[in-house]
């Protein structure tokens, strides 16, 4: 970070970072100035019509339609009926128990008041002559697990709620913020290069998982995935799902019992018995205030309070620990490598009985590690990777590759060629008196090492048919397949399309047209042959898609996704 002293005023710039998350929210920034000092907001406000009054580095992810106005994170009394957990819903397009609106309103209204409390905070903090002349780049993070429909729907949510970033929005993979955060925070004399780690990020929503070896320690940390990512819907949300199953189940008969009860009783779940639940504690029973339900000493209730048994809160945590388990166990195996730690970051990453679970279930020769700023390092890794694409000089760890997590391609009419392609889907091309087959040209495979921002082409051959006053409009499909373990030759069950690229190549001139090449077809017809590129840049949490015909990037190109 030498490098800062040579920053001009005219490159000064601020990074904002946005975590917007399941059960919790939070924004960070920093100046390209001092890209070493990053500033969080901690103070939320706690009524309508005012920016203060709670101090916390988040902010509940929650919402309420009011006849005043809308209420949000720790605006909304304790007990009040509120939109939750409506992250969700941009990935399964489900909507939560009560939910009215969609769940991209939902995330719309939530991020517009979000991103109001920011600006005045910056207001605040920078001054209101600085916010006007600063430009301004937003980092905004998403699920690594999540589908390229989700992200979209998510950045949509963003430009909707009024973001306004100086340079495009950029997304960026939770668990990989989080890595960049984390691993720049390890003391550099203990690494060394070829060592493995796996990053755990279990959040209120989802947990996301990714691995890194170290390939160079100076001048700066660099690394390499070192499998492809993975991950799975278990977060702590589920915990809470399961608890108010269990109440249900357990009390929901009783007189007395009503939606008032169990608000208060989840609340005592989320803020005490999930933080205290330990295999230390795991023969402690815990009380939850039940008012105005009837002593029954067969289900534990005497004097307005149920007690849990240690064993049913076991119960409640096992299914869901098990699968991040099982989910670190199948990332450490996919390294093929050893596995010196576990990062452990996010909300539940900082979870007790799930730290000392897998420390029970893992070889002793992998340590568990939980990183200070651990519920943070998602927000704060956003911020530095926001620094990094500002400005190559302030990069702080780099990412020399990813691992793809599925075969990506696009599907293209070629010659057929027997015992590589299926009989069956052969026909019958009589501008080339020859078999053709629609078959599967990969710009990547599931597994390969992808570097960031290196276009990766794929060349197509597109036919007009002579005269033409025009080349008219033609689309291409881009195909994904997330489980086939070796990529296939067409399209099957295991995969699905992902975008539709469009061209208009209307605006190519007639004498451009005539320049290119004229071929005869067996048909008789002379047909101009177009020669194209498709080119596919991976980043982060997104892929861009470019076509280009002639050595020009197609203006008109829309991506349409499904």
């Amino acid at each position: 970070m030498d490098s800062m002293s040579n920053l001009t005023i005219n490159d000064r710039k601020l990074v904002v970072g946005i975590d917007f998350g399941t059960t919790f929210s939070g924004a960070a920034w920093a100046e390209t100035r001092r890209s070493d000092h990053q500033s969080i907001v901690e103070i939320w406000p706690a009524d309508i019509g005012t920016h203060e009054g709670m101090s916390s580095p988040k902010v509940p992810t929650e919402l309420r339609y009011t006849p005043q106005g809308i209420e949000w994170g720790f605006q909304i009394p304790p007990l009040a009926d509120r939109n939750q957990w409506f992250k969700l819903g941009l990935s399964d397009g489900q909507r939560a128990s009560g939910q009215r609106e969609s769940s991209e309103v939902l995330t719309t209204d939530y991020l517009r008041m979000l991103c109001e409390h920011l600006l005045y905070t910056l207001d605040q903090q920078l001054g209101a002559s600085i916010l006007r002349t600063i430009p301004i780049e937003f980092c905004l993070t998403v699920p690594a697990i999540w589908s390229e429909v989700a992200k979209q729907k998510t950045l949509d949510a963003c430009q909707k709620a009024g973001l306004k970033s100086s340079s495009e929005i950029l997304l960026v993979s939770e668990p990989e913020a989080a890595a960049i955060y984390a691993l720049q925070g390890l003391d550099p004399h203990g690494l060394s290069i070829g060592e493995s780690f796996v990053l755990c990020d279990a959040g209120g929503g989802t947990v996301d998982l990714i691995s890194y070896t170290i390939t160079s320690l100076k001048p700066i940390l660099k690394v390499r995935e070192a499998a492809p990512g993975s991950g799975g819907l278990c977060g702590s949300t589920f915990l809470n799902r399961r608890f108010g199953e269990f109440l249900v189940e357990k009390l929901g008969q009783e007189r007395g019992w009503d939606d008032e009860i169990l608000a208060e009783a989840m609340e005592r779940f989320d803020t005490v018995i999930k933080r205290q639940f330990s295999t230390s504690t795991s023969n402690v029973g815990y009380t939850i205030p039940v008012p105005g339900i009837d002593n029954n000493e067969r289900l534990g209730v005497r004097r307005g309070r149920f007690n849990i048994k240690a064993e049913e809160v076991k119960g409640i945590f096992d299914p869901i620990v098990d699968k991040i388990i099982k989910l670190v166990n199948d990332q450490i195996r996919a390294t093929s490598r050893p596995i010196r730690a576990v990062l452990l970051v996010g909300g539940f990453g900082q979870n007790n009985y799930l730290k000392e679970r897998l420390r029970t279930s893992l070889s002793s020769a992998v340590q568990i590690l939980q990183p200070p700023n651990a519920w943070t390092a998602v927000l704060r890794g956003a911020v530095m990777m926001g620094l990094a694409r500002s400005d190559p000089r302030l990069t702080s760890v780099s990412l020399e590759s990813r691992a793809a997590r599925k075969h990506y391609g696009a599907t293209l009419s070629v010659s057929f060629v027997a015992g590589k392609h299926d009989d069956s889907k052969k026909f019958w091309c009589p501008i080339d008196a020859a078999y053709r087959v629609l078959a599967m040209r990969w710009f990547i495979k599931k597994g390969e090492l992808v570097e960031e921002g290196k276009p990766v082409e794929i060349d197509f051959v597109h036919r007009v048919s002579t005269p033409a006053a025009h080349m008219g409009n033609f689309a291409i499909d881009i195909w994904c397949d997330e489980i086939s373990d070796v990529a296939p030759v067409h399209k099957n069950s295991n995969g699905r399309d992902l975008v539709t690229l469009r061209a208009d190549l209307s605006h190519i001139s007639i004498s451009d047209i005539g320049s290119f090449p004229i071929e005869r077809g067996a048909d008789g017809n002379n047909y101009y042959k177009v020669p194209g590129t498709i080119e596919a840049t991976f980043y982060s949490a997104s892929t861009k898609y470019v076509l280009v015909c002639k050595g020009q990037r197609c203006d008109s190109v829309t991506a349409e996704y499904v």
